[in-house]
């Protein structure tokens, strides 16, 4: 299996998340949310405060509704309950998560949560302002550039050390360039092969726990593994009959 690098994860908005688009990445290069200013997200950091929260009877599935004055957002948790089992409505939290898509909802995948003060809150909409500033002007840059007739090569070139080139990708297409992503469509297939497999093996009535899937297909990531499971539930090969179970159809 292919290496990855570890995601950034970039300061952001529920704001900023609910209005992005998510594209899903063939092969095993990881799944983002494009912003409407041209920013890839794949790993996301904000801090807001605890709504809600809720967890299942057989604690296999949890989630915290959080709000940080811009919107609202969910940090779902599939296996690790216990990052947020410390926290309860009202409680201001620094979190870190993947960014993912189910059903045409954006959300988080818990990785990391701290509880914060309330400064931390006032502390992370100056930063977020400040990089906003920073990358608006990136991307006015970009934008003159390709206006200017600058191919995508003389772009990169006029960019380097400001922008990655999967950096500048996102924000061409941002514009409405759209550019082919790599990987394999046969990677995928296998992928989903092995995970059906998975839950028809392990399902005993009522569905196939999240967390043993990922335990059955080892040679696969968690990332790439949480990716398909979702990619089987938004086409109708498979549900949830409940929280944290997985069933095929």
């Amino acid at each position: 299996m292919p290496q990855q690098s570890r995601q950034v994860a970039k300061l952001t908005t529920a704001q900023e998340l609910n209005t992005g688009r998510y594209f899903e990445q063939e092969g095993f290069d990881p799944n983002y949310l494009l912003t409407p200013d041209g920013r890839r997200l794949s790993r996301a950091r904000l801090v807001a405060t605890v709504v809600e929260s809720f967890q299942n009877e057989d604690e296999t599935y949890g989630s915290l509704t959080l709000d940080d004055g811009t919107d609202t957002i969910q940090v779902k948790f599939f296996n690790e309950l216990d990052l947020m089992e410390d926290f309860e409505e009202g409680d201001i939290v620094e979190v870190v998560g993947k960014v993912r898509e189910y059903q045409g909802e954006i959300y988080l995948n818990g990785e990391i949560l701290k509880e914060q003060p309330v400064k931390k809150e006032l502390v992370h909409e100056l930063k977020y302002a400040k990089n906003m500033e920073e990358w608006s002007q990136i991307h006015e840059t970009v934008k003159q550039l390709k206006e200017a007739g600058k191919s995508r090569e003389d772009i990169e070139k006029e960019m380097s050390g400001k922008l990655s080139e999967e950096e500048v990708d996102s924000v061409l297409q941002s514009f409405g360039e759209q550019f082919e992503s790599s990987g394999g469509e046969e990677d995928k297939e296998n992928m989903e092969r092995e995970v059906l497999e998975a839950v028809e093996d392990l399902d005993t009535g009522d569905g196939a726990d999240y967390s043993d899937i990922i335990d059955a297909v080892e040679e696969a990531s968690e990332d790439q593994l949480e990716d398909t499971i979702n990619s089987l539930l938004s086409d109708g090969t498979c549900y949830e009959p409940q929280p944290g179970k997985i069933k095929k159809l």
